[in-house]
């Protein structure tokens, strides 16, 4: 008897351990969403204002300017809505998705994206999965908008859609080997910028409403993504 009490108290204190490592991670989980959340209304004004400026301006050096604003107030943009996105834990709705609908969406809202980066983006196919809509746009546009950033001009992004998947391939260089193992840990990224938040978004998003996200295929030509969702 002694001796279980002893393995009884060693693992209450090891679990004591455990919780006093994890509060401050949770704290500082909870301060992220809200310093995000309150970097998002200035973004927006900052965002708002450099707008109205462009149309104001003509010389090309301040036009130049007033973009390179415009551009960086966009990545922080992104950056916010992935760190609200890591951090949020409401409770995912379960519906039917119309997933050719939400391939469209996506596509249509990183159009620009595609524009400005000389690549072609385009969807085909058709189906329907059961998930939250919210959560699995805000997958879709993250693996989207790393498959423009992989490409070199002149490149392409497609979506396949199936019943309860959506595959997304680019002609991109590839998944590094070195990160390719860790690719949907948080903060490991093989780009210059960011905080290597996307990818992991974008799992989390999936694997909440029961769904999930991996890596089929990737060579120095290009990669393909698989999203899944329960099938309708």
């Amino acid at each position: 008897m002694t001796e279980l009490a002893q393995v009884g108290d060693r693992d209450t204190e090891h679990l004591l351990e455990e919780l006093a490592r994890l509060r401050p991670l949770a704290e500082m989980g909870r301060m992220a969403a809200t310093v995000a959340h309150e970097i998002r209304n200035p973004l927006a004004g900052i965002s708002a204002n450099a707008e109205l400026l462009r149309e104001v301006v003509s010389n090309p050096a301040d036009t130049e300017c007033v973009d390179i604003i415009l551009g960086e107030v966009e990545r922080l943009g992104h950056l916010v809505t992935d760190l609200l996105y890591y951090c949020r834990e409401r409770e995912p709705d379960r519906s039917t998705i119309d997933l050719p609908w939400l391939a469209r969406m996506v596509c249509e809202l990183s159009q620009a994206d595609a524009v400005n980066a000389g690549v072609s983006l385009d969807w085909t196919g058709a189906g329907r999965a059961m998930g939250d809509s919210e959560l699995g746009r805000q997958a879709l546009l993250n693996v989207v908008r790393n498959g423009i950033q992989a490409c070199s001009q002149g490149g392409s992004v497609h979506l396949e859609v199936c019943d309860g998947e959506i595959c997304v391939s680019d002609t991109g260089c590839g998944v590094s080997a070195v990160i390719r193992d860790r690719l949907f840990e948080p903060f490991i990224t093989g780009k210059t910028r960011g905080l290597g938040l996307g990818a992991t978004v974008a799992r989390r998003c999936q694997r909440r409403q029961e769904g999930d996200l991996v890596l089929r295929e990737t060579s120095p030509t290009g990669s393909a993504f698989l999203l899944t969702w329960p099938r309708a």
